[in-house]
């Protein structure tokens, strides 16, 4: 079985396409593949295939531990990506497609350089969006109160939902911050009905930020599209950055590189960045066992 290795600011994946055959276990496939020392090596599986009248292509991703994501925006970067070099799609500057995802279609365009943006919806602070236990209106970030012996610096963390959960916490210093420890507690909590993606936020100019991800079924990352678009909207929302004028790139610093966010009028966030094909492989069907 042929696969292809993707990254976009080293968020990595393995892409498998399903035009012509699916996958029988793809929550199994993604554990073995994803396997840092007995297999190939990723944050998780991307499948790529046929989709309805409403989009050209789908797209399902498959997190490291098996779980199946609703929501990826570096993976979905990599699928266009992997669509222009495949001859699926026009290589052109501005070509747009849509791709089916398990949180609706998304909109994605070829931009300058290679770059690739994507329509990520409009991130939500509706509570049950989540879905999160936790009182608010949806006119801004409900607040998650910290656990006990993790308030020390930190005020809270700020739920939103980018067709996935997002809690997101400003700290002073993020590369020193104890992420593992903050998002293990708060992945636990009962509050959150699904988990979260777990982001700590070094504010560090007027429309910067940067971001270290801790990701649902995978744990720490290089990288989270998703993230980028949660942090830089609860950091508008909040006045950690200016929101002025609307429509200004928001750029976002991750472990593995680094990412661009727009917020329109409408609300809609356009994610940006690079994606790149790694090298190409061949996967045995059945996969090993461990």
């Amino acid at each position: 079985m042929r696969f292809v290795k993707v990254e976009g600011a080293g968020n990595d994946y393995v892409l498998i396409e399903e035009f012509d055959r699916e996958i029988d276990d793809p929550a199994e496939l993604s554990r073995q593949i994803s396997s840092r020392h007995c297999g190939v090596g990723s944050d998780g599986l991307l499948l790529v295939g046929p989709a309805g009248e409403e989009s050209a292509v789908r797209m399902r991703i498959f997190n490291a531990d098996g779980s199946e994501g609703m929501m990826c925006g570096n993976g979905l970067r990599c699928v266009v990506r992997y669509l222009v070099e495949t001859g699926r799609l026009s290589g052109a500057e501005g070509t747009e497609v849509d791709v089916q995802t398990a949180s609706g279609v998304r909109r994605a365009r070829l931009a300058a350089a290679g770059s690739v943006e994507v329509d990520m919806g409009i991130p939500s602070f509706v509570p049950d969006s989540l879905p999160c236990d936790l009182p608010g209106n949806g006119t801004r970030p409900a607040k998650h109160p910290l656990p006990a012996g993790l308030e020390n610096g930190v005020d809270g963390a700020y739920a939103v939902s980018v067709g996935n959960p997002h809690l997101v916490l400003r700290v002073d210093e993020v590369k020193t911050f104890d992420l593992a420890r903050h998002a293990t507690a708060l992945q636990a909590s009962p509050r959150l009905g699904q988990g979260a993606n777990i982001h700590g936020v070094q504010v560090v100019g007027d429309n910067s930020l940067i971001v270290r991800p801790w990701e649902r079924g995978s744990g720490a990352t290089q990288a989270c599209g998703t993230g980028a678009v949660a942090v830089a909207a609860v950091a508008c929302a909040l006045g950690w950055i200016k929101s002025e004028p609307v429509g200004t790139q928001v750029n976002i610093d991750m472990p593995g590189g680094s990412l661009g966010v727009r917020l329109e009028s409408t609300g809609v966030a356009w994610l940006s960045g690079p994606a790149r094909l790694v090298f190409v492989g061949e996967w045995p069907m059945p996969g090993p066992t461990t």
